[in-house]
């Protein structure tokens, strides 16, 4: 293979070994563009549907899909030595023919043959996994532990209901892992059939262990990212503790869902995400305006129907009579008080320049009720007053 700007030729082994080597750890990490061009192992095994639903088996669909994993990746060792045979001797013409090459390098031969065994081995032990309705792969041994007087499959049915509720959290902890917090279980899920942690949540407590920052981050999120590494310890002898990591935006949902509270002995300041800081500083800045009065009795804020409605738009900047006529400047607004504090720093963020968070705070915001235009200093907390 040759570069035709520079006159340098390239050995086609290279190429193929740099290409490879790409593809495995994409194809084995399941990096993004991986699974968005459906690359990935799970589609593999969908053929003729073998592992099934994962929304109504769940168990079943993990148990097929981690044996299938191993397979697939047991046959890459494979693939590399016959393909690096064929492109040495084809494609670079460094020998007669792939025989001749083996001849001359019996090495790759004894390689060959030795990774002919890998897939081989795989398929017999997950073949013996198998046997008795997959009783002896290792998922099942973390069921066996809760099963007591039941059987594993019991278990598996309980944990497969829960699944199929719309409240679950399934939080993606890495890019072959991911956490699945249903009502009553969190389950550590792994491309890996022997990383598979199953606890029930009344046996379980939680605690941040430490925190990681990166500046930049993968979802795009302006001021890079947070990761917190939580440890989930059993009262359960039977069962390790064990650790996962999740990115802090996802920490709130998270402790919503489980029972227990997510200790945080270490005082781990957890980040929020861009929109939700600002929140924080848009009620900051709203406290120190001027208060409006009401007297009529105020109704629940129409974003959330959480709250009282607690915010009204008065227009209290220096805007002009002649600024009016400008598109940019402050105008008043008569709508009812219909929004709370939180709902409408939430709308303000959302109307602005996503790629320049340090302009939101001086910019303005339609009125989500009648788009009249305003801006922070408008926005006053309401003193309500009974008649």
């Amino acid at each position: 293979m040759q570069d035709r700007t520079s006159g340098i030729e390239a050995p086609a082994t290279i190429v193929f070994s740099v290409f490879y080597a790409l593809f495995c750890t994409g194809f084995v990490y399941q990096s993004k563009e991986f699974i968005g061009a459906g690359i990935t192992p799970e589609n593999l095994l969908s053929t003729r549907d073998w592992v099934g639903s994962e929304e109504m088996r769940f168990i079943i669909y993990h148990l097929r899909r981690t044996a299938g994993t191993i397979i697939i990746h047991s046959f890459l060792p494979f693939w590399y030595l016959y393909g690096y045979s064929y492109f040495t001797s084809v494609i670079d013409g460094n020998h007669g023919s792939m025989s001749e090459f083996w001849d001359h390098w019996p090495i790759f031969w004894y390689s060959l043959m030795l990774s002919i065994l890998l897939p081989l081995t795989t398929a017999s032990m997950v073949w013996f996994w198998s046997l008795d309705g997959w009783r002896r792969h290792p998922f099942i041994r973390q069921l066996e532990i809760y099963a007591n007087n039941n059987t594993w499959a019991e278990v598996a049915k309980d944990i497969e209901i829960e699944f199929r509720r719309i409240d679950k959290i399934t939080v993606r902890t890495t890019p072959i892992e991911k956490v699945v917090v249903t009502d009553n279980w969190i389950i550590l899920i792994s491309s890996s059939p022997w990383r598979m942690r199953l606890s029930h949540q009344s046996d379980i407590s939680l605690q941040l262990a430490s925190c990681d920052h990166h500046q930049l981050s993968t979802e795009g999120e302006i001021g890079g990212s947070q990761y917190l590494k939580i440890e989930v310890k059993n009262r359960n002898p039977d069962i390790p503790s064990y650790f996962f990591r999740i990115i802090s935006t996802e920490f709130q949902n998270l402790q919503d869902k489980v029972r227990v509270s997510i200790n945080n002995f270490q005082n781990i300041s957890i980040f929020k995400n861009v929109s939700e800081r600002f929140v924080d500083v848009f009620k900051e800045q709203i406290s120190e305006n001027a208060r409006a009065v009401f007297t009529d009795e105020l109704e629940p804020c129409i974003g959330c129907m959480a709250v009282t409605a607690n915010v009204t738009i008065l227009r209290n900047c220096d805007s002009s009579i002649g600024d009016q006529r400008e598109d940019n400047a402050c105008v008043s607004c008569y709508c009812r008080p219909m929004w709370c504090v939180d709902c409408m720093g939430k709308w303000f963020a959302s109307r602005q320049d996503q790629s320049n968070p340090e302009t939101w705070l001086g910019s303005k915001c339609p009125c989500p009720t009648c788009r009249s235009r305003f801006c922070v200093l408008d926005v006053c907390l309401i003193d309500n007053i009974e008649p």
